[in-house]
C-alpha cells in the first residue's frame, strides 16, 4: 500500500495511540459508500478507547437502515446543536467520500471551523481541503475500498470485525453499481476476498441493498421510465425529470431514486442518462454514462457539480419546469464541441 508510507502510518499512529475525541463525517444525502465508509471506520474505533461519533448532513436513504450501528448516525439537520458541539470539541475529524467541504452543504462551516485535525479519505477527482492528512486516489472503486487500506495499515487493523467488513462491503458494492463499473483493479476483488473471510453474507447484504423497496416505488419506476423518460436519439441521451408532486404522488421515501438514472444505460443506443429531481430550492441532477463519455466534465462545465467519468452529480438553481430545456441545450453544446 505505497499510498500510506511508513512515515505516514507512524505519525497515524502516534496520533491515534491516546485517547482522543473523534468525529467521522459524510456527504450530504449519504449514499452506500459514504455510508459504508464512515461506519466501518465507527465499528472499528468502537473497539478502541476513543469517543468516536458519527455525523451526516442528511438522513440516510431508507435502503441503508440495515446496516450495522446505523441508528446511532447523528443526523446534522435533526440534532444541529449536538452535533456542533461535537464538530467543535473534536480533536480528530475523518471526512470520508467527499473531495471538498462543500459536499457537506449545511455541515460546512461547522467542518471548516473546527480545530481538530482532519484526515480525508476519498477516490473524487481533485481534492480541495484543509486537512492535514489526505487520501485520495480515484483508481480505487469506492471510499470504502480506500478506508479498508487505511485501517489495515495501521494499528486499527487489530480491531477490524465482522461488522466493520459489512460495511466496507457495502459501500464497495453500491459505488461499482455491484461490480458494473470502476471496479476492474485485481486489489478491488482482493479485498472483496479478504471481506468474504470475516464471514460476511453478501447475498443478504445485496438483497437488503436491491431487494428491499416499497410497491409505491416499483409502481413510481415505472411512470418515469414509461411517461417520463426523454430520448434524445442523436446524443444518445435519456433525460428523466422527477417532481415533488410525483413523489408525493407515489408516497416517495428517502432514496426511492436510486438506481433509476442507471436503467436507460441498459438500452445499446444510450450512452448517457440524466435524472433530474425536485427539491425546495434547486434541481439535483444525476448523471451516469457508458464508455468514454465524460460526465464528470459535463456536470463541473454546466451543472455545479462533478464526480467520475461514468457518474456524477450536480445542481440547477432554476424551477423544475425550466431544467429540460436548459439540460437539453447543455447537453447539446457539450457533445458539439
Amino acid at each position: 500500500m505505497k499510498r500510506f508510507s511508513h512515515q505516514i502510518v507512524s505519525e497515524i499512529n502516534n496520533l491515534l495511540s491516546d485517547s482522543k475525541k473523534i468525529v467521522i463525517i459524510g456527504h450530504n444525502n449519504p449514499d452506500g459508500d459514504a455510508t459504508g465508509s464512515a461506519l466501518s471506520l465507527f465499528h472499528v474505533f468502537q473497539k478502541t478507547k476513543h469517543d468516536v461519533k458519527v455525523i451526516m448532513p442528511s438522513k440516510l436513504s431508507d435502503f441503508l437502515l440495515w446496516m450495522p450501528k446505523q441508528e446511532e448516525v447523528i443526523i446534522f439537520n435533526e440534532e444541529k446543536e449536538l452535533a456542533s458541539k461535537l464538530l467543535e470539541d473534536a480533536e480528530i475529524i475523518f471526512c470520508v467520500d467527499f473531495n471538498n467541504s462543500g459536499r457537506t452543504e449545511r455541515v460546512k462551516t461547522n467542518l471548516e471551523d473546527a480545530k481538530a485535525i482532519k484526515i480525508m479519505i476519498d477516490h473524487h477527482p481533485n481534492p480541495q481541503s484543509d486537512a492535514q492528512y489526505i487520501f485520495s486516489d480515484t483508481a480505487v472503486s469506492s471510499a470504502s475500498e480506500l478506508v479498508y487500506e487505511f485501517i489495515q495499515a495501521t494499528s486499527l487493523s487489530e480491531n477490524f470485525n465482522k461488522d466493520a467488513a459489512i460495511c466496507i462491503f457495502t459501500g464497495i458494492m453500491t459505488d461499482t453499481l455491484n461490480f458494473s463499473v470502476n471496479s476492474s483493479r485485481q486489489e478491488t476483488f482482493k479485498i472483496v476476498g479478504e471481506l468474504l473471510a470475516y464471514g460476511i453474507d453478501k447475498e443478504y447484504i445485496y438483497d437488503k441493498v436491491y431487494n428491499n423497496f416499497s410497491i409505491n416505488r416499483l409502481k413510481l419506476v415505472g411512470y418515469l421510465l414509461y411517461e417520463k423518460m426523454q430520448i434524445i436519439e442523436e446524443y444518445n441521451f435519456a433525460l428523466i425529470v422527477l417532481t415533488k408532486e410525483e413523489m408525493k404522488k407515489f408516497n416517495y421515501k428517502n432514496g426511492d431514486n436510486e438506481g433509476i438514472v442507471n436503467m436507460p444505460l441498459s438500452v445499446a443506443e444510450i450512452d448517457v442518462s440524466i435524472i433530474a429531481v425536485e427539491k425546495d430550492n434547486f434541481v439535483k441532477l444525476s448523471l451516469r454514462s457508458k464508455g468514454e463519455v465524460d460526465v464528470n466534465l459535463l456536470a463541473r462545465k454546466y451543472f455545479n457539480g462533478g464526480g467520475h467519468r461514468n457518474a456524477a452529480g450536480g445542481r440547477i438553481y432554476k424551477p423544475v419546469d425550466k431544467v429540460i430545456d436548459l439540460i437539453k441545450g447543455n447537453v447539446e453544446d457539450f457533445f458539439s464541441k
